[in-house]
C-alpha cells in the first residue's frame, strides 16, 4: 500500500505532538555503545543515538503502555526514483513481506506473537511497523531486521507482486479524491517527482525488472539510510536485546539523490477533467509552497487549521454551514525535504462548483486583508496543540511523527521546537504568508467532473 498524503504525515498529524510538562518516569543512560535510558524532562523529546553501523535509533518511552511499537524507516520513496522507474520504491515495499517464501513465513510469524505488521510507501520513505506486547519485543525485532536486511528475494514472487500492484493501481485510479489531487500536482509541478503518483504508473511498473529492484534494494536499504523507532514500554533489558539484532547489520551503499528542480512557472488557473462513475464534482485548489524546514512552514500549517481544522474553521462555516455546498472540506499543507504545496479539497454538487471555488478564494482573500483576530488565531493554535497531545498518546501516530521529524530536522528536540514556532505565529505572519504563497496568481484549481456534466 502507499499513503496519498505524501511525506507530510505532519499535515494529517500536525496537531499531534505532546505536553511539555509531563515526564516519562524512566531512567536511561548512554553508556559505551549501548543505548541506555535517561530521565526525560518532557515528552516532547525522545532519545536519539546513532549506532556504529550508521543506523539512527530513536526511543520514545511510554512506560505504562501494555505494548511496544517498532518501526524501520528507509529514506527511499517515490521522490527518489528515476522517472522511468516510477513505482519501484513501492514495489520494493511489497517485496519486503511477500518477496519470497521465507519472507512470507516471517511476516505471518508476527501474528503468532499477537502482533500486527504493516508497511507503506510515501514520497520520501518506506516505513515498516510492528506492534507487539512488551514481552515479544526481541522476537519482533529479529523479524523486522530480517525483513529489511535479508537478501532473500524470489523472481517468481516478483511476478506475483507485480500483478497485485497493478490491481492496486487500478483501485487507486478509481478513487476521485486521489485522482483530483494527482491532476493538481501535475499542474503545480513540471519537473519535481512529487508530480508522479507514489505507486508509479502501470506502464512503468510493467517495465520494471527483477534486477532493477535488487539494485535499488542494495543501494538504499543500508543502515546509514535507515531510522529505527521504538516507542512504548521498553525495558533496558529488552532494549539491549532489540538493538543487538540491528547493530550487526553492516551493509554499505551510496544512495543517489537527484538534484532538486526549481519550479518557477505560473500554473494554469483552472484544469477541468472528466471521470466516469462519479455523481459529484471533486475540486482541489492549491499552490506550491516551501519545504518542511522553511521558516514559513509552521505558518502555513496554521493557515490550514484556520481554514478547515474543525467546525469553527472558516471554510467549514462558509461552505457547509452557511451555503451547504459540501459535506466536508479539507485544507492541507504537504511538505518534505525539497517540496511543499498547499491544497484545499472538497466534493460538491455539479452545479455548485463555481460557487464553492468563489467561496474558497474569498476566504483566502480575507486572510490577505488581515481579517483574522487574535482570538481566532489563538483558537486555531489550541486546536493544533490539542491534536498534537492526542497524537503522541496514540502509538501509531507518534512513531510516524517521530520518523518524519527525524527525516526533516535530525533532532530529538524537533517537536518541541515546532510547537514553539506555532505558538509564536502572529496575525501579521498569517496575512503575509497568505499573500506570498496563496495569492490568486499562484493558485491552480483542478476539477474532476462526471462525464457529460455541463460545467
Amino acid at each position: 500500500m502507499w499513503t496519498t498524503r505524501d511525506s507530510s504525515k505532519i499535515v494529517e498529524l500536525k496537531e499531534k505532538f505532546s505536553n511539555p510538562h509531563m515526564t516519562s518516569g524512566i531512567n536511561v543512560n548512554y553508556f559505551s555503545s549501548t543505548f541506555h535510558v535517561i530521565s526525560m524532562s518532557t515528552n516532547l523529546v525522545w532519545h536519539r543515538k546513532k549506532l556504529s553501523n550508521g543506523l539512527t535509533v530513536l526511543l520514545y518511552s511510554r512506560p505504562f503502555s501494555n505494548t511496544v511499537q517498532l518501526s524501520v524507516g528507509v529514506k527511499y520513496g517515490s521522490n527518489q526514483e528515476p522517472k522511468e522507474q516510477a513505482g519501484i520504491a513501492h514495489f520494493l515495499e511489497h517485496m519486503l513481506a511477500g518477496g519470497s517464501d521465507q519472507r512470507i513465513k516471517l511476516s505471518r510469524k508476527v501474528e503468532n506473537h499477537g502482533g500486527i505488521l504493516d508497511f507503506y510507501t510515501d514520497r520520501e520513505q518506506v516505513l515498516g511497523t510492528m506492534d507487539v506486547t512488551t514481552d515479544k519485543l526481541p522476537e519482533a525485532a529479529t523479524i523486522l531486521s530480517d525483513l529489511f536486511f535479508g537478501e532473500q528475494f524470489d523472481a517468481n514472487k516478483f511476478k506475483t507482486e507485480r500483478k497485485i500492484i497493478l490491481n492496486e493501481l487500478a483501485e487507486v485510479k478509481d478513487d476521485p479524491v486521489i485522482r483530483v489531487e494527482e491532476i493538481l500536482l501535475e499542474n503545480l509541478f513540471r519537473k519535481h517527482p512529487v508530480r508522479y503518483p507514489v505507486g508509479g504508473y502501470p506502464k512503468t511498473v510493467k517495465k520494471l525488472t527483477f534486477e532493477q529492484l535488487l539494485s535499488a534494494y542494495r543501494v538504499n536499504y543500508i543502515p546509514q539510510n535507515m531510522i529505527l523507532v521504538l516507542s512504548g514500554n521498553v525495558s533496558q533489558e529488552k532494549l539491549v536485546m532489540t538493538l543487538n539484532g540491528f547493530r550487526d547489520q553492516q551493509r554499505t551503499g551510496n544512495p543517489q539523490r537527484p538534484p532538486v528542480p526549481v519550479e518557477t512557472f505560473k500554473p494554469k488557473t483552472l484544469v477541468v477533467k472528466e471521470k466516469a462513475g462519479i455523481t459529484q464534482s471533486y475540486l482541489s485548489l492549491g499552490a506550491r509552497t516551501v519545504p518542511a524546514n522553511n521558516v514559513d512552514t509552521p505558518v502555513l500549517d496554521l493557515i490550514s487549521t484556520l481554514l478547515a481544522g474543525g467546525t469553527s474553521a472558516r471554510l467549514f462555516i462558509e461552505l457547509r454551514e452557511k451555503h451547504a455546498v459540501t459535506y466536508d472540506v479539507m485544507a492541507t499543507h504537504s511538505k518534505g525535504t525539497d517540496f511543499g504545496y498547499f491544497s484545499i479539497s472538497c466534493a460538491v454538487k455539479n452545479s455548485k462548483v463555481k460557487k464553492a471555488r468563489t467561496l474558497i478564494l474569498r476566504e483566502l482573500f480575507n486572510l490577505q486583508l488581515g481579517s483574522i483576530s487574535e482570538e481566532e488565531l489563538e483558537r486555531a493554535k489550541q486546536i493544533m496543540l490539542g491534536g498534537i497531545l492526542r497524537a503522541m498518546d496514540n502509538p501509531h501516530d507518534c512513531y510516524e511523527i517521530i520518523t518524519f521529524m527525524e527525516m526533516q530536522y535530525g533532532s530529538e528536540f524537533a517537536l518541541k521546537e515546532y510547537i514553539d514556532k506555532i505558538k509564536a505565529v502572529s496575525c501579521e505572519d498569517i496575512r503575509r504568508a497568505t499573500i506570498e504563497y496563496l495569492g490568486e496568481d499562484s493558485l491552480c484549481t483542478a476539477i474532476l467532473n462526471p462525464v457529460g456534466s455541463n460545467l
